[in-house]
């Protein structure tokens, strides 16, 4: 009998039964597909590399601003999908689990299902039994029940990698993180792109400034926008694939039509098959499978992480939840999970990037949040480097605890980081600006921020009003009252005189 079984060979799955491994328990895994998972394969490696091909030519058409005048690049798609495909399989490397049996874990390949509280059936003939089991089997694409569909054909997070050849025209069901990163990767590269959303706005998660702002910026690249509608069928019309769609407030049937659909409308969670009922785990696949807050099961020794749980959808979330039910099933030491430094980041250009609570959020959990914002057009390397668009928001409190924090701009997944440090270890804005930030580096808007916060502090407690009575110093706000002069807005203190703030 092992210690642990694993259902699934994604990044949580693999995370939860290397750490048992190397404690010295007796681990197994069961993978019916690849080792690695969705995100190897179908998401996070393949997009991110089309992303920086499309990035590239972009960069290449809009050189002459910086001065360098070159040809329109020339894209060859077949050659970009290859060099995606070659990214692939260099994370993926052998899919044999030689490397995962050389760590002590036996690896079962089929499709995992219970027969009681401690065995599993693997194909229906290997019977698995072990003493806790993390289920780990990941999620799939949702496809719309859109009349004609089906039969039109769509791509999806795994058939658009199979492309050769560049959609002309390209209809996006979906304006989620992936839905937007494809469109826009898409365009750079060629295709002409109209995404039709359900929501209001795009990234519907997001804060709607941000996602507004991120919208300008697609629509700049020639990408068309149809919010807040429903699609209603889908036909074959000489040789185009036709969305009539129509707006969800009301009005009349509209059409766009595409060479090619993709459908980037959410996921599902992968628990058909497992015979959950057997072992009492409530799951549905568009709720994914019930846990507590310590990833526990009704089954006391069934746990479950990643896509499967259908809450966050990310592989940062997934590793952190494989930390969390590794403690709980192997060490038996309790501990909760917690998604509350938990970032996430879209990868369009401008990227977005977001931790904590949204200041909607935040204001309804205190009535003084202090909110601090900064525009890449003040900062220096982003003028620098030409790419002033966007701004970062912090949310606080009067103390300068970080409740949360967006950013939309270059490199906003970086910056981001630094707030999500300050989150996970009890710092505040206060600890961000006394630290020192290269200069220049976009890592300044994180010190634009914090600085912000700081000038609020400035004068506050014992020892300032003691030295500011000992000096005399007055506040310029009480030196004229006759003067009625507004007091000025608190700024980012200057850097040394010397240089007025600007390094080598």
């Amino acid at each position: 009998m092992y210690d642990l079984v694993v259902l699934g060979g994604g990044p949580g799955g693999l995370s939860v039964a290397s750490a048992a491994a190397r404690l010295g328990a007796r681990v197994a895994l069961i993978e019916k597909h690849h080792l690695g998972g969705e995100c190897t394969y179908s998401a996070c490696v393949p997009s991110k590399a089309l992303i920086e091909a499309a990035r590239l030519a972009h960069r290449i058409r809009k050189a002459d601003r910086l001065g360098i005048r070159v040809a329109a690049p020339e894209i060859d798609f077949a050659a970009v999908m290859e060099r995606v495909r070659s990214v692939v399989s260099h994370f993926a490397g052998s899919d044999s689990g030689e490397s995962l049996k050389a760590q002590g874990i036996d690896v079962y390949r089929g499709s995992p299902a219970f027969e009681a509280y401690d065995t599993v059936l693997v194909d229906g003939n290997t019977r698995v039994s072990g003493q806790r089991f993390v289920i780990a089997t990941g999620s799939r694409a949702a496809v719309p029940a859109i009349p004609g569909l089906s039969e039109a054909g769509a791509l999806d997070n795994v058939s658009i990698w199979k492309l050769n050849e560049l959609p002309r025209t390209l209809v996006v069901i979906g304006a989620g993180p992936s839905g937007i990163e494809l469109a826009q990767a898409f365009s750079r590269l060629g295709s002409t792109v109209t995404v039709l959303a359900d929501s209001p706005h795009i990234l519907p998660r997001e804060d709607p400034e941000v996602a507004d702002r991120l919208e300008v910026s697609l629509a700049s690249e020639g990408i068309a926008f149809q919010k807040g509608v429903e699609v209603t069928r889908v036909a074959v019309r000489d040789g185009q694939k036709v969305c009539t769609y129509r707006p969800k407030a009301g009005g009349e049937d509209r059409e766009v039509s595409g060479t090619h659909i993709l459908v980037a409308t959410g996921r599902l969670a992968n628990v058909e098959g497992l015979n959950l009922d057997e072992v009492g785990v409530h799951a549905d696949p568009e709720h994914g499978i019930e846990v507590d807050d310590y990833l526990q099961t009704r089954s006391t020794r069934i746990y479950a992480i990643g896509d499967v749980l259908q809450r966050q959808m990310f592989t940062h979330a997934a590793d952190r939840e494989a930390e969390v039910a590794y403690q709980n099933a192997v060490l038996r030491l309790p501990r909760k999970i917690d998604y509350s430094a938990l970032p996430w980041a879209t990868f369009t250009d401008p990227e977005v990037a977001t931790v904590g609570l949204s200041e909607a959020a935040a204001r309804e959990q205190s009535d003084d949040v202090r909110v601090f914002r900064a525009d890449f057009a003040d900062l220096d390397r982003a003028v620098i480097d030409g790419l002033t668009d966007g701004f970062a928001r912090v949310f606080t409190t009067p103390t300068g605890k970080i409740l949360g924090a967006t950013i939309v701009g270059e490199q906003a997944s970086l910056i981001l980081q630094e707030f999500v440090l300050a989150m996970e270890h009890g710092l505040t804005l206060a600890d961000i600006a006394s630290t020192v930030h290269t200069y220049p580096t976009y890592s300044g808007m994180a010190r634009k921020l914090a600085n912000q916060f700081a000038a609020t502090q400035r004068g506050k407690g014992f020892l300032q009003t003691a030295l500011k009575w000992f000096w005399g110093f007055t506040p310029r706000a009480e030196e004229s009252a006759s003067a009625e002069a507004p007091e000025p807005q608190a700024e980012e203190p200057a850097a040394s005189a010397g240089h007025n703030g600007h390094g080598h």
